[in-house]
């Protein structure tokens, strides 16, 4: 596989995102397949952030260290981020921000210095332009033709009007010839010999997608970072599909929202980051009490406390998997990339409304803001499954919420659309939900609700393996690390290592297939993004089992293949 990579870095403010998303767009439609992350600090304005792009000719999963573009819109990308370029890459920078350390840096060849916003007004346009001066220099070296650049552009800036769209073109251009001249003919990444139709999304884009998709309703949320585009996406789409969305004053009114909701009949879901998900622990544990079905979007982030809130971490799947206080039954799901997190959505609603209980969807950062190309997804493997729910004359004045069943899952009765009458509580209780104290009956209302988590865990998803079938190293991790684990597979493989990778797609209960795949007589080590090993003590306290050795990651960025084969028994000369 041939792969491009290109930074775009500057402070918060100077339009990176934007010059990142204006390549992102016309990437996808000149036909490449890609990966786009973002590195950005906790602040609105200042600080160095940078947004990458990686191109490639067929689908890629992850992110690259080596550069072969650098874009530097402030000397802080120079400073640091020059040694992560090939030793052939090409460095296009604002010379009216640089120090004179920074300029003594890109005195080299193949460093191009384009003074972007000194570019738009030259030409009559006001400075706020030079992202589209940046994009088009960008642009130069990727394609031999500006046209798509410009559609993409039209496309962007089109409620802005002509005006606008038509100073956009004109600096893009420009900034396009300036390149042309100084750098000629250069080798272009390759493109899929038949592209065929593709969509280009986040994680935060994938989850209330394949929220809408399987019926959600009603959403609540109290903004928080990284999980607030899930919130955005919703209230934006809302009203064109019928679902009310609610921004809650705080966390712990949008989960009793959402349960409020889910009582009344209608799918509901919340979402939120670390310290907004410990303030909805107790309503979680009301909905395992009073078997009420709901679904909680945890966007990770590193902790303890704030943490590194815009950076990225698997630390929260202990909380998560102990959720709240108290025995009662629960499913924790991990998609790994964009296409998985739109189809686990669906899969939580059915469990949650299923086996009447919260389930929690694990996001995190680099899930959540990193883009990536999929097929278009396909609606018919969409299948919405309610569990068993009553109406009507199936729900006389005898109906019991909380009936005792051979499965433990009781007929459920959306209030008011039945005779029967519907009390749920917090307090322990018996069939008709009223109150109780008597030991006999906690016994069996706890035994009934607990037979249902021995369904969901027989019916807990496989794990999701690529690579060698009869592997001599495997590869075991959940949620964002799987797209870096089957890279790294591949290139072990292509250097003669039978490795596997193990993506385990639900986390809690974990599924028995993957009891048997630690059978295999494969050196077998654990890949996460936490201090802890805490997938690892899961898998141990689950199955009894211990690891070769662990592969962690905790400063607060992504892993990648790289990584991860730097870490490997051996070095990255393994095989």
């Amino acid at each position: 596989m041939q792969t491009l990579n290109i930074r775009i870095g500057g402070q918060a403010g100077q339009g990176l995102v934007s010059v990142g998303t204006i390549l992102l767009r016309a990437a996808v439609q000149e036909g490449w397949h890609l990966f786009a992350h973002q590195d950005y600090e906790s602040r609105i304005r200042g600080g160095h952030n940078f947004f990458q792009l990686r191109l490639a000719d067929r689908p890629v999963a992850t992110w690259e260290d080596e550069l072969d573009i650098l874009v530097a819109l402030d000397e802080t990308t120079i400073t640091r981020e020059l040694g992560e370029l090939k030793g052939d890459g090409v460095v296009i920078y604002d010379p009216d921000v640089l120090g004179d350390a920074a300029k003594d840096l890109v005195q080299k060849p193949n460093c191009i210095g384009l003074p972007f916003a000194r570019i738009a007004e030259e030409l009559g346009q006001p400075k706020i332009m030079a992202n589209a001066v940046a994009a088009g220099a960008v642009w130069a070296l990727l394609s031999e033709d500006i046209t798509m650049l410009q559609e993409t552009l039209a496309l962007m800036f089109a409620d802005k009007g002509e005006a606008v769209v038509a100073g956009n073109k004109k600096v893009a251009a420009a900034g396009f010839a300036r390149v042309r001249e100084t750098m000629g003919q250069r080798p272009r990444p390759p493109k899929p010999a038949q592209p065929g139709p593709r969509l280009v999304l986040r994680g935060n884009d994938a989850l209330p997608l394949g929220a809408l998709a399987a019926g959600v309703k009603f959403m609540s949320a109290y903004p928080m970072t990284p999980s607030t585009g899930v919130t955005e996406f919703i209230a934006e789409r809302g009203r064109q599909a019928k679902v009310i969305m609610e921004q809650a004053e705080d966390e712990i009114a949008a989960i009793n929202m959402a349960i409020g909701a889910s009582f009344a009949g209608v799918r509901a879901m919340t979402a939120t980051s670390g310290g907004g998900f410990a303030l909805m622990t107790e309503a979680l544990s009301l909905a395992g009490s009073a078997e009420i079905p709901v679904v909680v979007i945890n966007a990770m982030r590193p902790g303890p406390s704030t943490g590194l809130p815009t950076r990225t971490e698997q630390g929260d799947l202990r909380y998560a998997v102990a959720m709240s206080f108290g025995d009662f039954p629960r499913a924790v799901l991990s998609p790994g990339d964009v296409e998985e997190a739109f189809y686990l959505m669906a899969h939580a609603f059915n469990l949650a409304e299923e086996y009447q209980m919260p389930v929690v969807v694990l996001s995190d950062q680099h899930l959540a803001d990193s883009y990536t190309t999929v097929p278009p997804f396909d609606l018919s493997r969409i299948e919405i499954r309610r569990g068993k729910v009553v109406a009507g004359e199936q729900a006389g004045s005898d109906y019991l919420r909380y009936r005792f069943t051979e499965d433990g899952i009781s007929p459920r009765l959306y209030p008011g659309f039945g005779e029967g009458l519907v009390v749920a509580a917090g307090d322990e209780h018996g069939e008709d939900g009223h109150l109780i104290e008597d030991a006999q009956m906690r016994r069996r209302m706890m035994e009934k609700r607990m037979a249902k988590q021995r369904l969901v865990e027989e019916q807990a998803l496989a794990p999701v393996l690529c690579g060698a079938e009869d592997p001599e190293l495997m590869l075991i991790g959940f949620g964002s690390t799987k797209g870096a684990i089957a890279e790294a597979v591949e290139i072990l493989n292509s250097r003669g290592t039978k490795a596997q990778g193990v993506h385990l797609p639900q986390v809690f209960p974990l599924p028995k297939g993957l009891g048997e795949l630690l059978k295999k007589p494969a050196q077998k080590l654990i890949v996460e993004g936490n201090y802890t090993g805490q997938l690892e003590e899961l898998i141990a306290s689950r199955f009894a089992w211990k690891p070769d050795g662990s592969i962690r990651r905790y400063d607060g960025r992504p892993l990648n293949a790289k990584y991860i084969l730097d870490r490997l028994p051996g070095g990255e000369c393994r095989g």
